[in-house]
Parts: C-alpha cells; sequence; structure tokens
C-alpha cells in the first residue's frame, strides 16, 4: 500500500505500454520490477532511498511511493526523475510526420505509436551498461550487470523484495580487477569500467559537465577521449542519458539487422547509404534509431 501518490500529465502522443513493454522484453534486469501495468524501482532521494511505483491512471501517470513520505523538494527531483527516465518533455509529432514520408518507416507510427526514448538518466550507469555489452549478446550482458549490481550496489527490502541502485563510483572504484574478472568481466572490459568509475570518482567526468560542452561534437569526442569509450559507447550514451537527438550508434548490429530487414540496405558495410538515410532525419536520428530497434521485437 502506497504511503501516497500523487498524478503526473503526459503528452498525448505518450503510450505507457509500450514503454512498459520496453522494460519488460524478456531481459533479467536488476534495477526494476516489472507487473503487467506498473513498473517499481528505488532511486536516492536527498533524505534516503524512496521506493516508487509507475502506473497509467487514465491518461496520467500515477506515482505511488511505498516505503515513506517525501519532502516537497524530494516529490520534485522524484518527477524531474520519471519525466527524463520516460522523455516525457517532447513532443514526437514532428518525428511522426518524418517517416510517415517513407514508405518503409511509416508503419511505425500506428505500430509503436506513444513509445518513448527509455532513458538512462545516471550518465555513469550508461557508459558502463554500454561498456558490459561491448561485443557480447543482450543475456549475457543483463548477467554480467546483475553479477555487478548485486555485488556492489545498494539495496533496499521491501515486502519480502529486494530492489537495487546501480554502484556508485565512489565504490566501484575501490574493486579490484580480479574480482571483477571473477565475475566473468574480461580484463580489459573490468579495467575500463574501474577506470570510468575514477573518473566519476574525482568528477574529472561527469553529466553536468558534458552537458555544458557546446555541441553534440564535442560531447562525443569527450567521451570517446575515455579509454574504452569508442563512438558505438559514447552515442548509446549521449541516446540513453543527456537525450542527444543527433546520435548514430554506427556499426551497432541491431541497427544494421533492422535496416536490412527493412530493405533500407541491402549490404551493410554499405556506410554510404546508411549515412544518405540517416541524412533525411537532421535531430531525429537517435529516436529513429530506437524505434529501428523496437522493430527487431515481436510482441508475444
Amino acid at each position: 500500500m502506497a504511503i501516497f501518490s500523487f498524478l503526473f500529465p503526459t503528452p498525448i502522443d505518450f503510450n505507457f505500454g509500450e514503454c512498459l513493454w520496453f522494460l519488460d522484453r524478456g531481459f533479467d534486469d536488476c534495477l526494476y520490477r516489472l507487473d503487467k501495468s506498473s513498473v517499481t524501482r528505488v532511486i536516492r532521494l536527498e533524505e534516503g532511498l524512496a521506493l516508487f511505483q509507475v502506473e497509467m491512471a487514465g491518461t496520467q501517470l500515477q506515482i505511488s511511493i511505498l516505503n515513506r513520505p517525501l519532502s516537497q523538494k524530494e516529490v520534485i527531483a522524484l518527477k524531474n526523475y520519471i519525466s527524463d527516465w520516460f522523455d516525457l518533455q517532447l513532443e514526437l509529432d514532428p518525428f511522426y510526420q518524418l517517416i510517415a514520408k517513407e514508405p518503409r518507416l511509416a508503419f511505425m507510427k500506428e505500430e509503436y505509436f506513444g513509445l518513448r526514448m527509455v532513458g538512462i538518466p545516471d550518465l555513469f550507469e550508461a557508459i558502463c551498461w554500454a561498456i558490459i555489452g561491448q561485443q557480447i549478446n543482450l543475456t549475457f550482458a543483463y548477467q554480467l550487470k546483475r553479477k555487478l549490481v548485486e555485488g556492489y550496489g545498494e539495496r533496499m527490502e521491501f515486502n519480502d523484495h529486494t530492489y537495487f541502485l546501480f554502484p556508485t563510483p565512489e565504490v566501484l572504484a575501490t574493486v579490484a580487477i580480479e574480482d571483477l574478472q571473477g565475475m566473468q568481466f574480461s580484463r580489459s572490459k573490468a579495467s575500463y569500467l574501474l577506470g570510468i568509475a575514477q573518473a566519476f570518482a574525482d568528477q574529472s567526468i561527469s553529466k553536468e559537465r558534458l552537458s555544458l560542452l557546446p555541441d553534440v561534437s564535442s560531447r562525443q569526442k569527450f567521451l570517446t577521449d575515455i579509454k574504452g569509450v569508442g563512438p558505438w559507447t559514447a552515442n548509446y550514451a549521449l541516446m540513453k542519458s543527456l537525450k542527444e537527438r543527433s546520435c548514430i550508434p554506427h556499426g551497432d548490429a541491431g541497427l544494421l539487422n533492422a535496416l536490412i530487414h527493412l530493405e533500407i540496405i541491402q549490404d551493410k558495410k554499405d556506410t554510404v547509404s546508411i549515412a544518405a538515410f540517416f541524412s533525411e532525419y537532421i535531430e531525429w536520428e537517435s529516436y529513429l534509431v530506437f524505434y529501428l530497434w523496437r522493430t527487431l521485437s515481436k510482441r508475444t
């Protein structure tokens, strides 16, 4: 039973069911708990951990706080987090108008209407997740993520369930590389994660610092100058955490498969055709990538 709850208005072109489906694709994510109509997760706010549940109530989101009251300042922080998580400030109609002009993409509006870029508000988590997923399949990536989170993340016990937070940079920076190797991380991947953690812990990297850079190109360069962060990882993190609109994770296997499947390209190495295709969607490239990824999966 909720301690208290509040309603959160959503845009007309928002579909919580689509976003919930994205969160529930059959992978073993350890940072939230899902049922058919809601998602529950824990967040650290000013006065401590807060467990909250999100579900639809008519045309609004109902946010229920399960473990303690929140101050007004914390309610505002939670609203900002949820807005960021589900990208609620964006109007999608311009994107839908663009894809409607392309017969091979027009179906997306009807089939995936209201799907938002479900983000990772914590930049540290976003970069770590991208590094974890480098050159391995998603099933194994989620297994590694669970080991990392259960090993080093803060936890909350509530009603016979355990809820986790992603490890903080300060905690992860103290871990021995051999301990991560014992969790089946490769030595290089473990080294990258620990280096990123140290950089965040000493504040040489932060979401605020990255946001202050003048444009997406400078943000991409800032990230790719970090050992272990290539163009794919940088673009993924910028898409998911800073909600950059013009990022394309070139070389992504899922993206290439979607482009082949929709007969947009014939050859995965045809970078000229890929560039020409995305040139029609300036400032919507990230959303188009996200929707192309969506085409790879069907509801069961």
